[in-house]
């Protein structure tokens, strides 16, 4: 009886110590690897991230704003969830011995690289991003200097990472970092506003603001009503784009609407073609127009933003 006990209390301990050590083990891997996380964001200074397709978005911070590619001021809701994820990211679980072969083959071939600086010349977090799981609530990810990959979330967050960090799909795109502003001028920053209408010209007019001249369409001026004529300046102040197209040849054989001049920027609309209506945000309930800022690129604005500023000549007086 004596050497039963003793038997029992033997395998009780040696499960006890393979427990510990099995935990500890998984601990010390997680402490040491998973550390993916920056928990000051104020201090990151610049975010590199790359496809496999060669496309590279470059985010860089300067005194007042966010630079994508050193050329477009970056999406505030953009940075700041980009940010936000960077701080709260945390390990799910690591990859399964199963499924390690398969994680680590699309990392390698389909992962997008991000490096994290924080005011340095090497970055402080460099992990690739790859696919999510397949209940979309984990994403795979591998972080240089490790020697596993992990599956990583969001604690709270009910969804997969990837598109957080503006990837699509594997791929990155840089109209998809940039800000959607078209105008944010001051009413007293406004020295002109022409509207003209392409499909009724008698509608169009000038408002010049040095001596509040209103001009109808034949130059003649007019009287006008300055409550209104000041409520049209004020909308200028914050007005955005829904998104940027990349088929300019939509707007080719597309019918003119408006010509819009701010000062010395000059926004024309386009009705959107019936047989280009392809796109699921075109069909979409919401109105919406083409146009062009200074014939740059393809935008997609909505009618309800717009319409506040693309007024006719009547609705001054």
């Amino acid at each position: 009886m004596a050497k039963k006990q003793l038997l029992y209390l033997a395998l009780i301990i040696l499960m006890a110590a393979l427990i510990w050590f099995l935990s500890s083990d998984s601990k010390s891997t997680i402490s040491l690897e998973n550390n993916f996380a920056i928990s000051d964001t104020a201090s990151v200074s610049k975010i590199f991230i790359a496809d496999r397709n060669g496309t590279t978005i470059t985010l860089n911070r300067n005194e007042k704003n966010w630079v994508v590619n050193n050329k477009y001021e970056v999406r505030k809701d953009a940075i700041n969830t980009i940010l936000t994820t960077i701080n709260q990211i945390r390990i799910q679980r690591p990859v399964s011995k199963n499924a390690f072969d398969n994680v680590i083959k699309n990392l390698a071939t389909t992962g997008v690289k991000i490096e994290i600086y924080t005011n340095q010349e090497t970055p402080n977090k460099t992990y690739t991003i790859g696919s999510s799981t397949s209940n979309h609530l984990g994403t795979y990810m591998f972080l240089s200097g490790s020697e596993i990959p992990f599956i990583t979330h969001i604690p709270s967050f009910n969804g997969f990472l990837s598109p957080r960090y503006g990837i699509q799909g594997n791929k990155l795109s840089e109209k998809d970092w940039r800000t959607t502003n078209i105008f944010s001028l001051k009413a007293e920053k406004i020295v002109r506003v022409i509207v003209n209408h392409f499909q009724e010209p008698e509608k169009s007019f000038t408002l010049t603001t040095a001596s509040m001249i209103l001009l109808n369409n034949s130059e003649n001026e007019v009287s006008f009503n300055p409550e209104k004529a000041l409520q049209l300046l004020n909308a200028f102040k914050l007005l955005n784009c829904e998104s940027y197209k990349d088929e300019k040849e939509k707007i080719e054989f597309a019918t003119p609407l408006h010509e819009l001049i701010v000062n010395n920027d000059t926004l024309r609309t386009y009705a959107i073609a019936g047989k280009f209506i392809k796109d699921k945000e075109d069909n979409f309930t919401v109105k919406r127009m083409h146009a062009t800022l200074n014939n740059g690129e393809l935008m997609l604005i909505q009618d309800y933003v717009f319409n506040k500023v693309l007024i006719t000549i009547d609705q001054l007086q």
